[in-house]
């Protein structure tokens, strides 16, 4: 499986209407172009920032399904639908960002349905002096055994390996939680836990949290 994570700007003035409609017009042509897309979603930052209003996932289930893809859209597509967009929406595309989600645990989350809303949260981290790779191989041991004691189908998470050279992080962890319940209960087991003073003495991260929804399934 190849994640992309599409940057997009979108004007000042847009409603959630008009996304949504955007949406089912972007459905449309996906769906003329024929392209092997495993689904997409909307992420909305639930923090500040000036480099996007909110990100266009892409789901293939290979690298070749995601090159044909986007081969045919920058052939046949993308002139057509910036027009229609008319300064609606758009992105450049050095701000397409692709990770392969490698070691982890599947949730319920992976099975929201086009429309559903779920949470995740990334962690870009780099490893303290004293710890590596083997580091967190022992830790996600301990983790996955935690989480065996009182296992949940509201959460899962990836290890997401970037498609491209990512010089400010040695690791990206992905926690996904069905909803904002699942979040909070998460974290009140989290919080003052062994697990998490391992995490901290081991990693230095930057967190970004979004709300998710379902766009194509």
């Amino acid at each position: 499986v190849i994640v992309d994570y599409v940057w997009n700007t979108a004007a000042a003035d847009m409603t959630d209407e008009q996304l949504a409609d955007i949406v089912t017009r972007w459905n449309a042509r996906i769906d003329a172009g024929g392209y092997d897309m495993m689904g997409a979603n909307v992420l909305k930052p639930q923090f500040e920032t000036d480099d996007y209003d909110f990100i266009w996932v892409l789901m293939w289930p290979s690298a070749e399904a995601r090159e044909a893809g986007w081969a045919d859209w920058n052939t046949n597509q993308i002139e057509g639908w910036a027009a229609e967009l008319d300064g609606a929406l758009s992105y450049q595309p050095e701000n397409v960002y692709s990770f392969k989600p490698a070691a982890g645990r599947d949730s319920d989350v992976s099975n929201t349905p086009e429309g559903g809303t779920f949470i995740p949260s990334f962690d870009f981290c780099n490893f303290n002096e004293g710890h590596d790779q083997a580091s967190l191989d022992a830790f996600r041991a301990d983790y996955d055994a935690w989480l065996d004691e009182s296992a949940s189908s509201d959460y899962g998470y990836w290890i997401m390996e970037p498609q491209f050279e990512l010089a400010d992080a040695d690791v990206v962890w992905l926690d996904l939680f069905t909803g904002e319940a699942a979040a909070q209960s998460g974290s009140e087991s989290w919080n003052g836990s062994t697990l998490q003073a391992a995490w901290n003495a081991m990693l230095n991260c930057q967190n970004y949290t979004f709300a998710a929804t379902a766009i194509r399934r």
